[in-house]
């Protein structure tokens, strides 16, 4: 989605807390107050120059105090001493409020930015997987870092830079006409041109920018899926290959950069050629209007210093165009998540739901993810309270997507899941995924203690509930034996610790969770005889009361099952205990006794 600025500021502005509005309106009432000082900057020499210098004295006009000092009968030194005392007050009032405001909208950015990445990346949270099936990790993170800070930079500087010159425009343009029309047209008559130019160029920067941060989105993506699976890189010798991944990726990035600072190189030049033509002709009509008598030197000095100023603003903005242009890019890309809605998500008559026994119905169920092909179809499966149903058959047949129904990872596209009779459409998606356990085939783990990973889902365990979850999970051994036992630091993903430790770590989180429906997928994928022999008495004794779904390829994860149903492209094509399986002489028998390979003859 693309932005205005005015809309950029305006969304800024409507999510903002109300403390923080307020603080921003007192800030932009500060840069008001610190324009209108320096527009009157000036004044004080135009004084000097036609009431002090010349021999007779001139009436002026003045804003404010033009009728008193004109009445006022002072004499020259004291006119100076005035002048200089106004000049030192107004730089003590810009300072001042230049301090404050810069201060404020300092301390506005950081806290907003702080809110909005935490609203962004809680938001991020809570969209489907299907969401997060179609974006890239790296992306995200860029738009919760880079992106955010881009808004932080906006309001604390661009933001300044904005309104500071516009206020200071306005004020010098409404003096100028205040003063003398007819010079302020001429001064002005190159402004036209200057807007055009900067105009020009700041849509061929944003423009830039959008690609430049578009391709650092994707160059984060590259580097985070090539350090994460750092090991299948390193094992099959490909660090060349990424190499020359990352460096393509990175010189497309490079040339939006660059496309974005030659654009922004070009305005500058163009500024500054029709500023001094602006100038030309201030000093060309100033003077011949001094000459003729219409103007004092003093009203020349005050144009001249007017239309001095009146640039710089346009300069300053000119300048801030790349920065503000790579916000509005990163607002865009913020608020495009921000507007994402989640596939999965409460209706507004949710209500809690509450297991108390457990069963699990399919009823009709259909699964096609948009555009693409049909992943289930009429399934039709009634799990029993506390019974363990395996769930095996070929790679893509439509296991994990059934699986993923029942903690509402997704909706059926048409039939329904119930528990207890209770249809999970209905249903609030934070109370049921409660009272929902997981295990899965990659058993993730994180940064910290083995004690906070096996507590990650019941925060408020105990230490006594903590070993008792490690125990029936048969990982209680092997963590005493850990220097630091249970306080033992692991790395991210837990790789300073083997498969199957990794994994009863993880069935002990689900044993803590305590919930009345446990889903394990895969869970003794990867293995060796060993470790699947430990894991598989861990199940055993964490499925025990439970209604349990398991995922499975491996024969000794079976068997302990009640029930076992084959699925082959997303149908249920054979229900029933191992042993009436294996005697029914189907798909199943295949599955786990594939015919030997035929001898080739050459």
């Amino acid at each position: 989605m693309k932005l205005s600025r005015t809309s950029m500021y305006r969304f800024v502005f409507r999510s903002m807390a109300p403390r923080h509005r307020l603080s921003l309106a007192l800030a932009g009432a500060a840069m008001l107050g610190d324009a209108l000082l320096t527009v009157l900057r000036p004044w004080p020499l135009k004084v000097v120059i036609d009431r002090v210098i010349p021999s007779s004295p001139k009436t002026i006009r003045v804003p404010f105090v033009g009728a008193w000092l004109s009445d006022a009968g002072l004499d020259r030194m004291s006119i100076v001493y005035g002048a200089c005392g106004a000049t030192l007050l107004i730089a003590v009032g810009t300072g001042l409020l230049t301090y404050w405001y810069t201060r404020t909208m300092g301390q506005v950015a950081q806290h907003y930015v702080f809110d909005l990445r935490a609203m962004l990346f809680a938001h991020m949270q809570r969209l489907s997987l299907r969401f997060h099936d179609r974006q890239r990790t790296g992306d995200l993170i860029t738009r919760l870092t880079s992106d955010v800070q881009s808004v932080q930079d906006a309001i604390a500087n661009s933001g300044i830079i904005l309104v500071t010159n516009a206020f200071l425009l306005l004020g010098m343009v409404s003096m100028m006409f205040w003063l003398n029309w007819e010079f302020a047209l001429v001064a002005l008559s190159v402004a036209p041109l200057l807007y055009w130019s900067i105009s020009r160029n700041t849509n061929r920067i944003r423009s830039a920018s959008r690609r430049a941060r578009r391709s650092t989105g994707q160059l984060a993506a590259l580097a985070q899926e090539t350090l994460s699976s750092i090991r299948i890189v390193q094992g099959l010798g490909q660090e060349e290959q990424q190499d020359g991944r990352f460096a393509t990726q990175s010189t497309q990035s490079l040339q939006a950069y660059l496309d974005g600072v030659r654009y922004q190189a070009a305005v500058a030049p163009a500024v500054d050629l029709l500023a001094a033509a602006g100038l030309c002709l201030v000093m060309w009509y100033g003077a011949t209007r001094v000459l003729s008598g219409a103007l004092t030197t003093g009203d020349v000095v005050i144009f001249f210093a007017y239309v001095t100023n009146l640039y710089s603003p346009m300069r300053a903005l000119s300048k801030s165009a790349n920065s503000s242009a790579r916000t509005l890019v990163g607002l865009e890309r913020i608020v495009e998540v921000l507007e994402t809605r989640s596939d999965v998500a409460d209706t507004s008559n949710a209500t809690p739901i509450e297991v108390r026994q457990g069963k699990i119905e399919f009823r009709d169920v259909g699964f096609a993810y948009p555009d693409g092909p049909r992943i289930l179809d009429g399934i039709n499966l009634t799990i029993n309270p506390g019974e363990t149903l395996a769930i095996v058959g070929a790679t893509g047949t439509g296991k994990s997507t059934l699986v993923s129904l029942v903690p509402r990872f997704y909706d059926p596209t048409h039939g329904s899941v119930l528990i207890d009779g209770q249809d999970l459409r209905r249903c609030q998606v934070r109370s049921l995924r409660s009272q929902i356990s997981m295990v899965l085939q990659d058993s993730l783990l994180f940064s910290g203690t083995i004690r906070e990973n096996i507590a990650f889902g019941r925060p408020a365990a105990t230490d006594e509930e903590i070993v008792a979850a490690a125990r029936t999970a048969n990982a209680h051994a092997f963590i005493q034996k850990l220097e630091d036992g249970y306080d033992t630091v692991i790395a991210e993903g837990g790789t300073t610790l083997s498969g199957g430790q990794r994994q009863r770590i993880s069935i002990a989180r689900a044993v803590l969770r305590n919930s009345p429906i446990l889903i394990l997928d895969e869970p003794t994928s990867g293995l060796d005889a060993m470790a699947e022999r430990a894991v598989v008495d861990a199940l055993g004794a964490a499925s025990k009361g439970r209604t349990t779904l398991i995922i499975a390829h491996r024969l000794a994860t079976v068997r302990f099952a009640d029930r076992i149903v084959v699925m082959d492209r997303g149908r249920i094509v054979e229900v029933g205990t191992h042993q009436q399986l294996l005697d029914g002489n189907g798909l199943y028998v295949r599955l786990f006794d594939p015919p030997a390979p035929v001898a080739y003859t050459p």
